[in-house]
């Protein structure tokens, strides 16, 4: 008697097995590598992310069928995508995710995709290329500023703002992997960095950054909403001082 069931259920039995048969000690380093950071790239463990790639498809099925995590992965890293949050008693900040939540990160990250973009093609570092693209954060300060300046024009906010949301941005980068700050004193002898390295902080862009849109069409949102937050916010301010003024007059 031919067998009935769907096709579908097969097919997850048959992942199933092929799982259990590469080594259950193997499946389960990649299931916790993948829910351990943001990211996980091929030079954290070359031989366990080979692995991953190769059963893909069936990693994709466990996550999508138990959890409604959807698993991206290229040949230079692995993430997973979480469509909701379940826990609705945690605040955005108690979460562990990337999240920026201050316009002005907000616009700083767009910044930087834009900034990734144009030094790779003037570093001439591709995507299919191992190397990581290295960068000065002098460099991208002095880029943002300068896009901060054309973008918003007189709606601009002040520089000294702007410093200060680099900092807990990149610290964000950081934790998530998506830049790496480097130790000059472990680089190597000759090796081609950018200039003025000695008085600058450096970096190098991780795989992950390429995981995001650096597109016009997407920046455009991003403006868009911070010219919006912005207005609200003057509007606010006026609206206080106005207040203000109006209690100065009325005390005696």
């Amino acid at each position: 008697m031919a067998d009935e069931r769907p096709a579908e259920q097969e097919g997850t039995e048959l992942h199933a097995l092929a799982l259990d048969r590469r080594g259950r000690e193997r499946v389960r380093a990649v299931l916790n590598v993948l829910t351990e950071s943001t990211f996980f790239y091929r030079e954290d463990d070359a031989d366990l992310f080979f692995f991953l790639r190769r059963n893909q498809a069936a990693f994709r099925e466990l996550f999508e069928g138990y959890f409604g995590w959807r698993l991206h992965v290229d040949r230079q890293c692995a993430r997973l995508l979480k469509e909701r949050q379940y826990n609705e008693a945690l605040r955005p900040s108690q979460r562990a995710l990337f999240d920026l939540r201050r316009r002005d990160e907000c616009l700083l990250f767009a910044l930087l995709l834009e900034f990734h973009e144009e030094e790779g093609q003037r570093q001439g570092v591709t995507p299919d290329e191992d190397r990581n693209l290295r960068f000065l954060l002098a460099d991208f300060v002095t880029f943002a500023l300068r896009r901060f300046r054309e973008e918003l024009g007189e709606g601009c906010p002040p520089e000294a703002r702007i410093f200060e949301a680099t900092r807990p941005l990149f610290e964000q980068l950081e934790r998530h992997r998506f830049v790496r700050l480097l130790d000059k004193k472990q680089i190597e002898a000759g090796e081609e960095l950018p200039a003025g390295m000695a008085e600058h902080l450096l970096y190098e862009f991780l795989p992950g950054i390429r995981c995001y849109d650096p597109s016009l069409a997407a920046r455009s949102v991003v403006l868009r909403a911070y010219r919006s937050s912005s207005a609200d916010e003057t509007q606010i301010n006026a609206a206080n001082a106005d207040t203000e003024t109006e209690r100065e007059k009325t005390e005696p």
